[in-house]
């Protein structure tokens, strides 16, 4: 199994090679990608999720620098490290450039092997901790997910206990319009108040997520965009209806709604799509 996944950036064949080579025999455990321009770079970023980028500053079309702003203007890419290799941008000033663009370190051609295995290894550390950092939020989230299910679980059938309640004939008709009112203020509050503890929870893992799926899909509606987000965490229907406290049925409209607006067949699997936003 590799270890980390590292992207080559390079116009230049044989400085790509020189890296990999380098790379391949100090750390044969790594995954290596390759890319002649930064267009295709961002593509393979994106696509591979690599865990760092060793970029040339100087290329045709899109440099390294334009590049690196790119993927860091980018949700899904901007926290992989680069490193910004050039044999002509040497000054202090430049490296301030590559800083500001948003580079986690640079080097100077022709690459020393040695310095190179020692910046890897620093930005890898960065990668590291963003990965536990990561795995730290999505256990988070789990527990979130969980609580938001057992709370609204507890607030359908406290509903139901004050609603019977209600519906005593010992009570006057005024005691039964305070308590339906308390009924709806607390069943409101509570839902609110525990989506908004799950939603944050969710976007601190998967921050780009509702953006990235409204761009695409801006006629999705706010209760559809929830729907979104509990199908990509794959959540089932009896968990979903407990969540936004809906009929099972009406969750299975809903999911055909969506399917309908992000223009998939019932072949396609809906969880799958919508991880890819």
């Amino acid at each position: 199994m590799f270890a980390y996944k590292v992207l080559i950036v390079d116009d230049e064949h044989e400085n790509i090679k020189t890296i990999a080579e380098m790379l391949e025999k100090e750390h044969p455990e790594y995954r290596l990608y390759q890319a002649t321009n930064g267009q295709t770079a961002m593509e393979i970023a994106k696509y591979h999720k690599t865990d760092l980028v060793i970029s040339d500053w100087q290329m045709p079309g899109m440099s390294g620098i334009e590049f690196t702003k790119a993927l860091k203007s980018d949700p899904d890419t901007k926290h992989i490290p680069v490193i910004i290799v050039t044999g002509v941008m040497l000054t202090p000033a430049d490296l301030e450039i590559a800083l500001a663009a948003g580079a986690h370190d640079y080097m100077r051609k022709p690459v020393d092997a040695v310095e190179l295995s020692a910046r890897t290894h620093s930005a890898l550390r960065i990668v590291s901790m963003h990965k536990q950092d990561i795995k730290n939020k999505n256990k988070e989230l789990d527990e979130k997910t969980l609580l938001l299910i057992k709370n609204n679980q507890f607030n359908i059938n406290l509903e139901k206990k004050l609603s019977n309640l209600a519906a005593s004939e010992n009570l006057s008709a005024e005691a039964k319009s305070d308590l339906q009112e308390i009924i709806n203020t607390l069943n409101e509050k509570l839902n609110e108040d525990n989506w908004q503890q799950f939603e944050l929870a969710f976007h601190n893992v998967y921050p780009g997520f509702s953006n990235s799926l409204l761009s695409r899909f801006p006629e999705l509606t706010p209760g559809e965009l929830k729907h979104s987000i509990l199908i990509s965490l794959g959540l089932n229907i009896k968990d979903m209806a407990s969540v936004l406290n809906q009929h099972p049925d009406s969750i299975k409209v809903t999911r055909s709604r969506i399917r309908r607006k992000l223009g998939i067949s019932n072949e396609t699997n809906l969880q799958s799509f919508l991880m890819m936003i």
